[in-house]
């Protein structure tokens, strides 16, 4: 007898996104001074890593960084460097 499964092929393309087309997951709270201390760094080094979206209509959804996005608003950026998880449908 054998197992067969089903391998899902999950595609990336990272590239800049327009903050205001990124929808926020589901986490509600986050530690303000935490924030604060993100947006430093950020302002100082950049953003090392890139969030993680998916596609969700005409916008993206945040999988992975919202944190990250939040700050990058917070500072005024306008793109974010993202991940897009491509559907392989």
């Amino acid at each position: 007898m054998s197992i067969i499964r089903e391998m899902k092929m999950e595609l990336r393309e990272t590239r800049q996104v327009r903050i205001d087309k990124i929808l926020p997951n589901r986490r509600l709270i986050f530690e303000e001074d935490s924030i604060i201390r993100l947006c430093d760094d950020i302002q100082c080094n950049g953003l090392t890593k890139p969030i993680v979206v998916e596609l969700a209509g005409d916008f993206f959804q945040i999988i992975d960084g919202e944190k990250r996005w939040r700050a990058c608003k917070k500072i005024g950026m306008t793109e974010i460097k993202a991940e897009i998880i491509l559907s392989d449908d």
